[in-house]
């Protein structure tokens, strides 16, 4: 026990000693840099908190290979001490904080002033496309509005007031300033994924009237083809609100609103002839009338080139029908669409104007309306001669700046020379023109030139060809030609195709090959004019014929043809009998018109929409012997 007391003292007293011994211990505080209480320590103003620990005193290399993996180098101006990531560039103080403990794997590396930095060149803003703009562009601005569906028109890189329209609509439906311009903030929407697509247009019939304001109607009244008044006004309005027809309400009823009402007829589950009777009448005024959202027809308005609408749709859409438009129904009224209306009012004994006015209209519409023949090219992008039109192989084969037969250069719209000064004063004695004779071939002059081919039956494109020019100054037919024929080929036959062409003959490429087309064409302009033998042969007979001042155009050829029939003998029945042959609809040539010949021209009629009588007149001969005839599908 009191070996225990004496151990417990000597503990106390052990613990007692060791600490006075401590607190004997002193350790002075840091000095604070010049009186200063920022916690910086030393003389390098660091934090206290950052200062590194220096390892190792030797520069580290400063190239890019030195950063630690997954590393940031950061430029920063001024000259760097890599032992501390510290500037040492005199008077100019470092960066607080060291980038090696405060951001990990980041170097900042020390380079120039940043004033020294040369300041960077803007790009131009690009200017914004609107109205009065061209080029590919604009192509690529009406592409994707159409393919939005805003936009219905050409793609013909022109920025116009439909363009304007559907860039307006664009802008709305995707909450952008409605200003009609393509800037870049309205172009980057126009390309992106997300671009809202125009609303789905949903014909919303007009609300009729309650029965008992239905117009009133007698049992028998029957409005059609041929009448006039309040009645018919009244019909065509309902018909307009309904879809079918578009344009004004003229109180006529002509073969537009005749088609409107066949339209409609059909629709109702009516008897489609056209006349509105009280059965029709009662249908079109109820109030679960048939509506449309595509018109069929239109009234009571001109269409002309540069109109974009419903009505021009319509339009070509019927001269599609007929075969006189071959091109795309866009509701854009360009060339393709004033050329198809100029073959279609040639054809069909109206003023040839390229406008599709009211007479023009109600005849198009009407079932007297003549389809297209051969007698009159039908208008399809690409195949007028006298325009441009590559052959696959980076050639022009339809350049016909070089046509110089009997010595007259084709002129066009754009060349300014001596020649269309000539042209222009010639058109201007023959009243044609009424413009500046400047020597500048303008729209004026085209529209002088077309108006001119016109009255001459030739091909009204507003182009100045070799025959424009000959019928306008006339030629010598004294001059001898070498003879073309099949195979041939150079400008000879180039210019043939093309005067052939200007005549209506030839709907082909210029290409200055005389091939099976061109060999048909000449046969066709040799029947026309009565140059024997029919033998698709351009002999100087023939070639002084076509050179001259007046040769018999296709659309003088009608009463050319003698009507053959069964029975005839001699050199006609043979031409026909080639013809029937090379398209496929008969075996041998006998020289007399029997019952294989008959046979072959009925199919013939059979299958190129004609009446079948196995006669051979007028209509029959001038298909037979066009580019356009088909051919026997069966042989």
């Amino acid at each position: 026990m009191k070996h225990r007391k004496y151990g417990k003292a000597a503990l106390v007293a052990g613990v007692l000693a060791l600490s006075m011994c401590l607190t004997g211990c002193y350790i002075p505080p840091d000095e604070i840099s010049n009186g200063t209480h920022d916690m910086s320590v030393g003389s390098n103003s660091n934090p206290f908190d950052t200062v590194p620990m220096a390892t190792n005193t030797s520069t580290p290399s400063p190239t890019p290979t030195d950063t630690p993996t997954g590393g940031v180098i950061n430029n920063v101006w001024g000259n760097t001490d890599w032992s501390t990531g510290v500037s040492t560039t005199a008077g100019i103080a470092p960066t607080t904080g060291s980038p090696a403990t405060t951001r990990p794997g980041v170097i900042d590396v020390y380079t120039s002033k940043p004033t020294d930095t040369p300041t960077p060149t803007k790009t131009p803003t690009p200017t914004a496309l609107r109205v009065g703009s061209t080029g590919s562009e604009v192509r690529e601005v009406q592409q994707l509005l159409k393919k939005l569906g805003y936009y219905s028109g050409s793609v013909d890189g022109d920025f116009g007031e439909n363009t304007q329209n559907a860039v307006i609509a664009f802008q709305k439906q995707n909450g952008l300033t409605a200003d009609g311009k393509v800037g870049t903030q309205t172009l980057t929407r126009l390309r992106s994924n997300t671009a809202a697509t125009a609303p789905r247009a949903t014909a919303t019939p007009t609300p009729t009237a309650r029965p008992t304001a239905t117009p009133h109607y007698d049992d028998d009244t029957y409005l059609q083809n041929g009448s006039s008044g309040s009645d018919v006004r009244q019909l065509q309005n309902r018909l307009i609100s309904l879809g079918w027809l578009d344009g004004s309400a003229d109180g006529y009823f002509g073969g537009a609103t005749e088609y409107a009402v066949k339209a409609f007829q059909s629709r109702a589950g009516l008897y489609n002839d056209g006349v509105a009777g009280p059965d029709t009448l009662k249908k079109v005024y109820s109030s679960n009338a048939a509506s449309t959202s595509t018109s069929v027809s239109s009234i009571g308005e001109s269409l002309k080139k540069g109109m974009e609408s419903a009505a021009v749709r319509a339009l070509q859409r019927r001269l599609k029908e007929l075969g006189y438009l071959t091109g795309s129904v866009d509701g854009s009224f360009g060339e393709a669409t004033e050329s198809a209306v100029i073959a279609f009012q040639r054809q069909n004994g109206l003023t040839y104007d390229g406008v599709a006015g009211t007479a023009t209209l109600n005849k198009l519409y009407s079932e007297s309306a003549k389809p297209y023949s051969g007698s009159s090219a039908p208008s399809t992008p690409g195949s007028n001669p006298g325009g441009s039109n590559s052959n696959g192989n980076g050639s022009n084969s339809n350049d016909t700046s070089d046509i110089t037969s009997t010595g007259y250069i084709t002129l066009r719209e754009g060349d300014k020379n001596d020649a269309v000064m000539t042209l222009q004063r010639r058109l201007k004695n023959l009243g044609y023109y009424n413009g500046y004779v400047d020597g500048t071939y303008g729209s004026g002059t085209t529209a002088a030139v077309r108006a001119y081919q016109a009255d001459k039956n030739l091909k009204a494109d507003g182009i100045a060809g070799p025959a424009t020019q000959r019928a306008l100054f006339g030629t010598s037919s004294t001059q001898t030609y070498a003879t073309l024929r099949l195979y041939d080929e150079g400008s000879g036959v180039k210019n043939l195709q093309y005067t052939l062409y200007e005549l209506g003959f030839y709907d082909d490429r210029v290409d200055g090959i005389y091939g099976d087309t061109t060999a048909d064409a000449v046969r066709a302009f040799q029947i026309a004019n009565k140059i024997e033998p029919v033998d698709g042969i351009a002999g100087n007979k023939t070639l002084q014929t076509l050179y001259s001042a007046d040769p018999v155009s296709a659309t003088d050829t009608k009463s050319e043809y003698t009507t053959l029939r069964p029975g005839d003998r001699g050199n006609k029945v043979v031409e026909l009998q080639e013809r029937l042959r090379k398209l496929g609809y008969l075996a041998s040539i006998t020289g007399t018109y029997d019952s294989a010949t008959e046979t072959a021209v009925r199919n013939f009629q059979l299958y190129n929409g004609l009446t079948t009588d196995g006669i051979a007149g007028s209509q029959t001969q001038q298909k037979l012997y066009s580019n356009n005839a088909k051919a026997n599908p069966n042989r």
